[in-house]
């Protein structure tokens, strides 16, 4: 079922430059793949680059009684990114993965290796590394990198699966930058440089 695209909750952007790293976060809540509420699959993404690295750090936001486990989380870069997963126990690294309704994203990482799978429970952060191979992805260009959808259905920069919410519900949560939010974070970055340039 494609994400209503009417469903708008609260999320931020922000952007952080300091010691040649930025990072820019964004808060996951704005769409649901099914009926669940997507005001209850809440979570935040926040990517940092710095030289050669990126590192992504997930934060489940749910909270009882309606807190979720994430499972699977799903971004997307810039065409001619690629990225060599640091590995972390329990996760698995792919690219080109589908995510229900929310088409089809450059990166994804997913549990369910063996019998303790990771997951990410309500009020914890996992943090993941990669190293950039190839490509110069910025956090702002991975929030401007919108999956590859069906034709009627809602593009978005990034998603992840909660399980084993109220009811044992599952559901894909979603999130794009809101209208005007990205230009504003561009103008953030560029203003910061400016300001770096005229002091250094």
């Amino acid at each position: 079922m494609p994400p209503a695209k009417g469903l708008v909750v609260a999320m931020t952007v922000s952007v952080v430059c300091a010691n040649g790293a930025t990072a820019s976060i964004i808060t996951l809540s704005q769409f649901s793949s099914d009926e669940t509420d997507p005001a209850l699959l809440s979570a935040s993404f926040d990517f940092a680059v710095s030289g050669s690295m990126l590192t992504l750090s997930v934060t489940n936001d749910t909270l009882a009684p309606n807190d979720y486990l994430i499972s699977e989380v799903y971004f997307n870069a810039p065409d001619g990114v690629t990225l060599s997963f640091d590995g972390l126990t329990g996760w698995t690294f792919l690219t080109d993965q589908g995510a229900d309704g929310f088409g089809r994203h450059d990166f994804a990482l997913i549990d369910g290796q063996g019998q303790n799978p990771a997951q990410i429970g309500p009020g914890e952060t996992v943090l993941f590394s990669f190293t950039i191979l190839a490509g110069l992805p910025t956090p702002q260009s991975i929030l401007s990198s919108f999956s590859v959808i069906p034709p009627g259905n809602q593009p978005v920069v990034v998603a992840a699966k909660f399980r084993a919410g109220p009811g044992d519900d599952s559901a894909f949560g979603a999130s794009i930058p809101a209208p005007g939010a990205l230009p504003l974070v561009l103008g953030g970055i560029a203003l910061v440089n400016r300001r770096r340039r005229r002091v250094l």
